[in-house]
């Protein structure tokens, strides 16, 4: 056991987690969840196989309770037993130190799912073995090391479950990413519009990953005199690489997909005029006192609804990357908030404060993220490449166009009119909350009045066996919505995700 790989636990005595979050130990297997359309034969053909993240999926979702029961485990210190105690009590401690058998210790080592996932992945997939082992392994070390790294530098940031959930993210992108790129280089061939957009995207991934791990493993690089550099340098040998795979110098590619027709050029006009809402209703929240954090978190909520609803119906693959590039464009400002880099850092600091509520109590500020990375992950999730999907073409297919609005329906149109109708209608709580059962239906209203306005517009076909399902679905959500402590923002889309793609 010795040739694998060793993982240190997380000292529970030691560790911060999010105040007044529960654990969610649960969370776990909503990735997995998620992912797991991708093993139905109708996306078989897509490339790269849709199995082969659902694999990862599960891989990374039975090392995250794995995980979990390390971080339970690490609590209990096993000491040695002194020769009193030994002999006075002598057949207890042969007992108790006798090693497990081997058979015993290779089925709980962490690494042990990497290995049963690459064969696998090399049995269900055109994956070479030794490639898929590489991989399995990159992908539990990315999710250890980053889930062991967010607890430790950010303390009281994340509850267990989204640390984890964190981890689970970070090792799936990252390891897909890669193997995408990797993949690309070795067999070169043209590549269409939809691939050269997805490995645009996963250069960026790749470059953010090494940004953040070069500025956290060399300390100097945080310094105001580095910093600024080291982020062109990283952006300069991220744009040729991409040029590279993409075939083609990447800042005129974007110039030709924004100028590539009169829609994307309305569609950018449309987030450009949301953006200055949004930056004027910041600006104005700065000066009102009195106007409640719920109030204008809620209206981001409508915004961002504005944003994508538009985007996934008339142009999903163009969404797609510019929600990649928002995605990580915060990120990176969330780095420039972290180590203090002026300007910058104060104007940052400044424009989130208004918006700040409890799940922000720890060293980072993420809502913001965790609302365009809840709405946009549909996006991202889809078995099959925007643009490459059996299920009709883009966009307006209706029997794909729904589960990609499913961020959309949950956080924006469910979320906002629950907590709008529980503020204004509630009178009866849930137990243990602050939520209100009438919230919560006028959440499950909302949302089956934004389907049925879809399907009588044409953009959503539904049968009646779906309908029953999608109730069932929007009430579940809703109820999970009421009951947690965990960020809703993520939790929702991922949870409704699901059964939308069995519609």
């Amino acid at each position: 056991m010795n040739i694998l790989p060793t993982v240190s636990p997380l000292h529970l005595e030691n560790l911060k987690t999010r105040n007044g979050a529960s654990a969610g130990v649960w969370l776990v297997v909503l990735i997995p969840l998620a992912c797991s359309p991708g093993l139905y034969d109708t996306h078989t053909h897509c490339h790269p196989s849709s199995r082969f993240l659902s694999l990862l999926a599960i891989q990374v979702g039975v090392s995250g309770i794995h995980l979990y029961r390390q971080i339970c485990l690490s609590g209990s210190n096993h000491k040695t037993p002194t020769g009193k105690e030994a002999g006075t009590n002598g057949n207890e401690q042969e007992g108790s130190v006798r090693r497990p058998s081997i058979l015993l210790r290779l089925a709980t080592h962490p690494y042990t799912p990497a290995l049963i996932t690459a064969v696998a992945i090399s049995l269900l997939t055109d994956i070479h073995p030794i490639v898929a082992g590489a991989l399995t392994t990159i992908c539990a070390r990315v999710l250890y090391q980053t889930t062991h790294w967010l607890f430790h530098a950010f303390p009281g940031s994340f509850s267990l479950g989204e640390g984890a959930v964190a981890g689970q993210t970070a090792a799936l992108t990252l390891t897909c990413s890669l193997y995408s790129l990797g993949f690309t280089l070795v067999q070169p061939k043209v590549l269409s519009y939809s691939q050269q957009t997805s490995a645009l995207i996963q250069m960026g991934v790749v470059v953010v990953a090494a940004l953040v791990t070069g500025l956290y493993r060399i300390p100097r690089l945080r310094s105001a005199r580095l910093f600024v550099p080291y982020v062109c340098v990283c952006g300069a040998v991220g744009a040729g690489a991409a040029s590279l795979v993409m075939g083609e110098w990447v800042v005129g590619w974007l110039l030709d997909t924004i100028t590539h027709s009169q829609l994307r050029m309305t569609l950018l006009g449309w987030w450009a005029g949301l953006t200055l809402l949004a930056l004027a209703l910041t600006s104005w929240a700065r000066r009102r006192a009195g106007v409640a954090v719920t109030v204008l978190r809620k209206v981001y909520h409508l915004v961002i609804v504005l944003v994508f609803v538009p985007g996934i119906l008339l142009d999903p693959v163009f969404t797609h990357l510019a929600a990649a590039a928002a995605t990580l464009l915060c990120l990176l400002l969330e780095v420039v908030r972290l180590e203090s880099v002026e300007p910058l850092s104060t104007i940052i600091g400044r424009a989130f404060a208004p918006f700040l509520d409890e799940k922000d109590g720890g060293a980072l500020i993420l809502s913001h993220i965790y609302l365009l990375v809840g709405v946009a992950s549909p996006l991202w999730l889809t078995p099959c490449p925007i643009g490459e999907t059996s299920m009709g073409q883009w966009p307006g297919s209706p029997r794909s166009v729904l589960p990609l609005l499913s961020g959309v329906l949950a956080v924006g149109v469910g979320d906002t009119a629950a907590s709008i109708g529980g503020t204004y209608m509630g009178r009866r709580r849930w137990a243990g909350t602050k939520k209100t059962v009438e919230g919560s239906l006028c959440g499950v209203a909302a949302q089956m009045v934004a389907v049925a306005g879809l399907t009588g517009a044409g953009v959503v076909a539904m049968t009646l066996p779906a309908w029953g399902r999608l109730v069932v679905a929007v009430g579940l959500v809703a109820a999970i919505e009421a009951l947690t402590d965990q960020v809703d923002n993520i939790v929702l889309p991922l949870l409704l995700y699901t059964p939308l793609m069995d519609l």
